[in-house]
C-alpha cells in the first residue's frame, strides 16, 4: 500500500453499511492507541513508584526506629542518666534481641551503681568506727583524762590492726572478684587441712567454751590452692567461733562423685530469716553493732564475702543454710583432682 491509496474495511455493523479508512486514518488510530497505552503505562508506573516509595519508607522506618532508639538510649546512658528502658520491638529478630540486651544492661548498671554507693557508704562507716575510737583515746590522753599506759596502747593497737585488716581484706576481695588473684591449683588433702585448722584454733575455741571436732576421711582430696583454701575455711571457722560460743563447731569433708564437700557447722542461733540471703554481702552483720567476738577480736565484716569469692575463684561454690538440727552450716563444694 502506498501513500494516497485507499483501502476498504468492511465492518458488519449493518449488512448494508461499510466504512472506508485511508492509510492516514489508520496511522492516526494507531498513534492514538499508542498514546492511550503509553499514558496508562506512565500513570501505572507513577502510582507503582509512589506505592513502592511509601512501602519502602514504612519498612525503613520500622527497621531504623529501634536503632534510633538504641542510639538515643546509649547517648542518655553516656550522659549519666540511669534507668533508661526502651520499648521492645514485637518482631522476634535481631533488633528485639539487641533491645532486650540493652534493657538488661541498663538494669545491671543501675544495680551496680546502687551497690557501689552502698559499698562506699559501708567502707566509710567501717573506717570511721576505729578512727573515732583512736581519736577519742588519743584526745583523752592529751587532756590528761586517761593515762598513757599499756592498756591504752593495747586498745589503740587493736584499732590499728582492724584498719589494716580492713584494707587487706578489701584488696583481696577486689582481686578475687576481678579474676586477678594468683592461684596455684593442685591436689590438697581436705582432711589434713581441716585438722590443721582445728589445731591452730583449739586455744581460742577453748577460751570461748567451744568444742572443735573434725570428721573427714583420709582420702578426701580437692583441686585447690592450699593457701586460699585454708583462708576460706579459716574465715568460715572464725565466723562459727564468733557466733557458736558456748557450744560446738564441727568441721567435715566428704566426696560426692567428682566433687568434694567441706562443711563448717556451728550450734549457735543460726541465721535470722531476713539475714540468710544476705550472709555473703560485704560488711553485712546480723548484729550491726557486733564488730568483735567475745574475746575482743576485730572483724572487718568481709570474711564471708571473701570466702565465697575465693571459693568461686577456685571453681567451687559456697552456700549457707540453717541446719535442721540447729545452728548455721556452710558448705564448700570443690572439684576433685583430675584422674
Amino acid at each position: 500500500m502506498t501513500v494516497g491509496t485507499t483501502m476498504q474495511v468492511l465492518a458488519q455493523f449493518r449488512p448494508e453499511t461499510s466504512v472506508t479508512l485511508t492509510a492516514a486514518d489508520w496511522d492516526a488510530l494507531v498513534r492514538q492507541a499508542g498514546h492511550t497505552i503509553m499514558g496508562g503505562a506512565i500513570r501505572a508506573a507513577i502510582v507503582s513508584t509512589l506505592l513502592s516509595t511509601v512501602v519502602a519508607a514504612l519498612i525503613t522506618r520500622q527497621l531504623t526506629l529501634p536503632l534510633l532508639r538504641l542510639a538515643d538510649g546509649a547517648g542518655r546512658l553516656q550522659a549519666g542518666e540511669r534507668g533508661v528502658t526502651l520499648p521492645v520491638p514485637p518482631r522476634n529478630d535481631e533488633l528485639r534481641a539487641l533491645t532486650l540486651a540493652f534493657n538488661e544492661l541498663t538494669v545491671s548498671l543501675a544495680r551496680q551503681e546502687a551497690w557501689r554507693r552502698g559499698l562506699v557508704a559501708d567502707i566509710a562507716h567501717d573506717l570511721r568506727t576505729p578512727l573515732s575510737v583512736m581519736r577519742s583515746e588519743i584526745e583523752a590522753m592529751q587532756d590528761g583524762v586517761q593515762p598513757l599506759n599499756g592498756a591504752a596502747l593495747g586498745r589503740l593497737h587493736g584499732e590499728v590492726l582492724l584498719l589494716a585488716r580492713l584494707v587487706t581484706d578489701l584488696r583481696l576481695l577486689s582481686l578475687a572478684e576481678g579474676g586477678a588473684l594468683s592461684l596455684a591449683l593442685q591436689p590438697v588433702n581436705a582432711g589434713e587441712t581441716l585438722r590443721a585448722l582445728a589445731d591452730a584454733h583449739a586455744r581460742r575455741a577453748a577460751e570461748a567454751g567451744v568444742s572443735l571436732s573434725v570428721q573427714a576421711g583420709p582420702a578426701v582430696t580437692v583441686q585447690a590452692d592450699p593457701d586460699r583454701l585454708r583462708q576460706t575455711l579459716q574465715n568460715l571457722l572464725d565466723n562459727a567461733l564468733r557466733y557458736a560460743a558456748p557450744g560446738a563447731v564441727e568441721l567435715g569433708a566428704a566426696t560426692s562423685g567428682d566433687r568434694a564437700v567441706l562443711t563448717v557447722r556451728d550450734h549457735g542461733p543460726g541465721f535470722a530469716p531476713d539475714s540468710l540471703s544476705r550472709a555473703f554481702e560485704r560488711f553485712y552483720r546480723a548484729d550491726a553493732s557486733r564488730t568483735r567476738d567475745p574475746q575482743g577480736r576485730a572483724s572487718s565484716g568481709l570474711g564471708l564475702a571473701i570466702a565465697r569469692a575465693l571459693t568461686e575463684a577456685q571453681g567451687g561454690t559456697l552456700d549457707a543454710r540453717n541446719h535442721p538440727g540447729g545452728g548455721a552450716e556452710f558448705t564448700v563444694t570443690l572439684n576433685t583432682p583430675p584422674s
